[in-house]
């Protein structure tokens, strides 16, 4: 096989592993209707992923809380747990974290201005397991 037509089968490769993890994110994300509360346990390397439509201009506010737990399998070795998130943008490349808004809270709020109408997805993680409540809203 020449260097030329390897490398024409690495990058249609590439594309099918970019389109497949566009459409995983597109397919597991829970519809969040606005105003939004939802609740849910989550831990190790698995996520929680929900998306909401946003049109430009408007505000959109995340903010998470989490139930401190006290029973072993639920904290690490210090007696802490915690929930965390994260919201992103699908490109060609996948799921971006978004270049705008601004954290506060430690974190467990954020708040931005939305540059562009489209789809916004908010990703929950966990370590070691949280229950957790994610609030989401759009004005």
């Amino acid at each position: 096989m020449t260097l030329q037509r390897a490398s024409l089968h690495i990058v249609a490769l590439a594309t099918l592993l970019f389109a497949a993890d566009i459409a995983w994110a597109q397919e597991d994300a829970q519809k969040l209707r606005i105003p939004a509360t939802v609740r849910g346990v989550i831990g190790g390397e698995s996520h929680d992923s929900y998306v909401v439509r946003a049109r430009a201009g408007q505000i959109m506010t995340v903010q998470i809380s989490w139930r401190r737990e006290h029973d072993e399998e639920w904290v690490d070795i210090n007696g802490n747990n915690f929930a965390q998130f994260w919201i992103g943008e699908l490109s060609d490349y996948g799921a971006n974290p978004v270049e705008f808004g601004k954290e506060s809270n430690k974190g467990k709020r954020w708040s931005g201005k939305i540059p562009r109408t489209g789809n916004y997805y908010i990703y929950v993680t966990a370590f070691p397991i949280a229950r957790y409540t994610l609030r989401v809203t759009v004005k």
